[in-house]
């Protein structure tokens, strides 16, 4: 399917390519809209100012590939390790955008990730920890046993974000933009009781 080495501005719809293998192959600014990569093996290969919008990318593998200002919209992106991307090249380059999307069971584990923005999505037991999340756009995401441990959130907008469970002790908070009453859950931590009057 995939017959070139490098593509430029396509678009690609409605593709059903899983379970398969793709070898360094580079796109640069394309669409995908509702492809269904899911359990596919991309080795080598860069997406570069690519959309990928209503997209099954569940249980993909990304192996030394370069993700430079993409964004996934209304897609799956379901139990991913972000780690096997090639992530120093990535932070120097350009953020990564997910919204109205589903992140859960994937890993960020240790992860240079300022300013990216995770925006209305479902990101249910989600691995955080070590992660640099600084100035991190998290609004309205549901964050449902996702793990935060010496996880940088300086700045970070977790206004409307939901089920979050963030030991400030442990997590760099400042500046962070919370809300109530979720902003409670930020107390749980502490050995302290919290009395109504």
């Amino acid at each position: 399917m995939f017959t070139e080495a490098v593509y430029e501005d396509e678009q690609f719809r409605e593709l059903n390519y899983q379970q398969q293998e793709l070898r360094s192959v580079k796109f640069y600014d394309c669409t995908f809209t509702k492809c269904d990569f899911s359990e596919t093996v991309f080795i080598d290969c860069r997406f570069s100012g690519c959309v990928f919008e209503g997209c099954n990318l569940n249980m993909i593998k990304m192996v030394d590939c370069e993700f430079t200002d993409a964004r996934f919209s209304d897609s799956k992106l379901i139990g991913l390790n972000w780690t096997e991307a090639c992530w120093p090249k990535l932070s120097r380059q350009g953020m990564l955008r997910f919204e109205q999307s589903v992140l859960s069971h994937s890993t960020f584990i240790g992860l240079s990730l300022q300013k990216c923005l995770f925006n209305n999505c479902l990101a249910k037991d989600v691995d955080f920890r070590e992660a640099d999340l600084s100035k991190a756009d998290m609004r309205y995401t549901d964050f449902s046993e996702s793990l935060f441990g010496n996880t940088n959130l300086t700045g970070a907008d977790l206004r409307h974000a939901v089920n979050y469970s963030i030991d400030p002790g442990s997590n760099r908070i400042s500046k962070a933009k919370f809300m109530m009453p979720e902003a409670t859950s930020l107390l749980y931590s502490m050995d302290i009781q919290l009395v109504e009057k």
